[in-house]
């Protein structure tokens, strides 16, 4: 009788330690983003969800979190660097926080389109990049994808062509020293604001205008109360799929393979959305009656670089990175 009940006793505690055991296996990634929930953005993170969890059932489970619903905008690559959350959705400014020398990929006019930036990234620049993010972070950065390009709303026409034409235009920026430099280059007035604000603040007159992508422009519904949109262009702006390297260290290395090519074919996917998007907003602006106008971006480029060399930024940044960028075709 005792052999029996210890043989059962010992099947049990196999059983559950197996089961215990299986458990512990599995991964959990959690993906946080500011992203609303229908941009492409978080459509490439739910791409990447579906991949995993198709190559990996039971093994890796992976939840999409977007419009900040699990931390706030800002607040998730340090909830990254702490341990307490997997994979966001970071930006340059971010990483210039801790990383100043890559301060020129934040900088205006740095990119001339999507093409070339995804260039800079996904070449030996870009490599480079990742590997000191890495090391001096703790995060790895998957893949880069595209956010969109700024460009400026106007509450009214002006006609806009040089920086002289924006002259005593007050324009809700993103705060920040470099965005204060980058608004004299375009001849613009910069004042910071929440962006729910901003729309309020357009019909009223508190402001001339605001810089976003065109999508998002339509997305805020600030074409509703603009009768300009401006393209500028003067931030190309990636955004990158990352990790923890604490979480990525965790993966097997078939996990962290997958992983990687499930980012690669997202970020193609997101890409080519958000530009699409881009095109259809500013289509439907002129439908609309929007007047849009195509400046010179030349003599807005000139000023960018002469005003970020004068005050100081370039001292700041990777000696000969901006050169390297502007040689890539």
């Amino acid at each position: 009788m005792f052999k029996y009940s210890k043989a059962i006793a010992l099947a049990c505690a196999v059983t559950f330690g197996g089961v215990t055991g299986a458990a512990e296996a599995a991964t959990q990634l959690r993906i946080s983003t500011a992203a609303p929930e229908n941009s492409p953005l978080t459509d490439a993170f739910r791409h990447i969800k579906k991949k995993m969890e198709e190559a990996f059932p039971g093994e890796v489970t992976v939840s999409v979190h977007p419009a900040s619903s699990l931390f706030r905008q800002g607040t998730e690559l340090p909830a990254m660097q702490r341990g307490n959350l997997e994979m966001a959705s970071p930006v340059t400014f971010e990483i210039e926080a801790q990383l100043p020398e890559y301060g020129v990929f934040s900088s205006g006019y740095v990119f001339r389109d999507p093409a070339h930036m995804l260039k800079v990234f996904n070449g030996p620049i870009g490599a480079e990049f990742y590997a000191k993010v890495a090391d001096k972070m703790g995060l790895v950065i998957l893949d880069t994808a595209y956010l969109g390009t700024r460009q400026v709303g106007l509450r009214d026409v002006k006609n806009i062509k040089t920086p002289k034409d924006f002259s005593g235009v007050k324009l809700r920026m993103p705060p920040g020293a470099a965005f204060q430099t980058l608004a004299r280059a375009m001849g613009v007035t910069p004042l910071a604001m929440p962006i729910t604000e901003v729309y309020l603040a357009l019909q009223t007159g508190s402001i001339d205008g605001q810089d976003n992508p065109a999508n998002m422009t339509r997305d805020w519904k600030f074409n509703e109360v603009s009768k300009e949109i401006v393209l500028t262009q003067h931030i190309v702006q990636p955004v990158f799929i990352a990790i923890s390297k604490t979480a990525y260290d965790k993966l097997t290395p078939d996990q962290q393979k997958a992983l990687r090519a499930a980012a690669k074919e997202a970020t193609a996917i997101e890409v080519q959305k958000t530009i699409e998007d881009e095109k259809s907003a500013v289509e439907g602006f002129k439908k609309a009656g929007i007047v849009v106008s195509e400046p010179d971006l030349e003599l807005f480029r000139a000023n960018a670089a002469k005003l970020y060399k004068e005050e100081g930024y370039e001292t700041k940044w990777q000696p000969g990175l901006k050169d390297k960028i502007d040689a890539l075709q």
